[in-house]
């Protein structure tokens, strides 16, 4: 299944805390570039179909929530340095079980 996802922004609250690696089982790679300005997080969520996940992005958290029938588990990740802040251009694609979720980066002067 290949599906293409458009990121609300998130008007809600969401924990600033991560959840422990071990709370979220899903293996997920992280990757910030500095010279593109983007964050990109991919999931390998297989066998999940895109139905059950969830993507949220704020200016500065993603939370990737994943419903199992257990339970959701979640998975939140902020910008690297504290100085950054997701931009407009946001993007989420589920591909053969694996969510890759990329997203502008900006210099925020607080």
């Amino acid at each position: 299944m290949r599906g293409r996802f458009r990121l609300p922004s998130e008007r809600g609250s969401v924990s600033s805390a991560s959840p422990p690696e071990t709370a979220f089982p899903f293996p997920t790679q992280i990757v910030y570039d500095g010279s593109a300005d983007r964050l990109r997080v991919a999931v390998d969520i297989d066998p999940l179909p895109a139905d059950d996940v969830t993507v949220r992005a704020g200016a500065r958290r993603l939370q990737i929530a994943v419903d199992r029938d257990d339970g959701v588990v979640r998975r939140t990740v902020t910008p690297l340095p504290p100085d950054l802040v997701f931009g407009d251009d946001r993007e989420a694609v589920y591909n053969n079980g694996v969510l890759t979720v990329s997203l502008e980066t900006r210099v925020h002067h607080w």
